[in-house]
């Protein structure tokens, strides 16, 4: 069994805080968390998985212990993270999953690095997050003011929005720091749109949705379902949009039949 604790890689200019757990000849198995929350978010997935799978989490630019220099990003260059993590750690191929905004870096690393990629599981996600059509009141403003360069007044509605720009972890900065961490995070998803391409992902794949999710709705989900050539969708009853907190072990069972199935 691997260690578990956590260590650091010097990756694209800046360093990415990541944790490797399971027996080292498991198949390996990278977990890519959400928008507010880092690697801590798997927790309790994570122990249902790890007797299997060599499991790798690690905090993606502005979350946790990692470090980068404050700058603008995307959805791309945090699949470009994802994969320099994967070729750091000497694994040829892997087995991705990624919840919420995770999904969304999960389908751009799909796109770009389908050389690394063994099978696919996208949670609680969609192809295009925060379209005008499905946004208002707050997001509505927050996306406005995102779009004008007003980065202070995105900040002062994501405080409101979310509260949850910390608690503060060791070395995290001041709560400024945090909320414009948290700005710049947001800010990736605005050019996100998968739509009309995921027919390129070659790679087995399972869709993961909580029935109860009132943050991504079933008929995104059905959609991105179905432009994916080789998909399933597990519908997790009992569950929202934390349905790796809500349910991990019911949900780790389909998930490791899934990645263990023969092709």
């Amino acid at each position: 069994m691997t260690g578990g604790e956590v260590r650091g890689a010097e990756l694209r200019g800046g360093r990415t805080a990541f944790r490797v757990e399971g027996p080292a000849d498991g198949p390996p198995l990278v977990l890519v968390h959400g928008l507010q929350i880092g690697q801590t978010l798997f927790d309790p997935l994570r122990r249902h998985l790890a007797p299997t799978f060599q499991v790798v989490t690690y905090d993606q630019r502005d979350c946790g212990a990692s470090a980068y220099p404050p700058a603008a990003y995307g959805t791309d260059d945090l699949a470009d993270d994802l994969a320099a993590l994967v070729t750091v750690l000497g694994h040829r191929r892997v087995h991705v999953l990624g919840t919420s905004f995770g999904g969304m870096v999960a389908q751009a690393f799909a796109l770009r690095h389908p050389a690394l990629l063994d099978r696919l599981v996208l949670g609680a996600t969609s192809q295009a997050p925060f379209r005008p059509d499905r946004v208002a009141g707050p997001v509505a403003d927050l996306l406005a003011a995102l779009s004008s360069g007003d980065s202070g007044r995105a900040a002062a509605l994501l405080a409101r929005m979310a509260p949850a720009t910390g608690p503060a972890t060791p070395g995290a900065g001041t709560a400024r720091d945090r909320g414009d961490a948290l700005v710049r995070r947001f800010a990736a998803t605005r050019g996100f749109d998968t739509r009309g391409a995921l027919g390129a992902v070659v790679a087995p794949v399972l869709v993961v949705h909580g029935r109860e999710d009132p943050t991504v709705p079933l008929e995104d989900v059905l959609a991105m379902t179905a432009e994916l050539p080789d998909a399933d969708l597990l519908l997790l009853s009992g569950a929202g949009h934390a349905w790796e907190n809500e349910v991990p072990a019911r949900a780790a069972a389909q998930i490791s039949a899934f990645l263990r199935a023969v092709r």
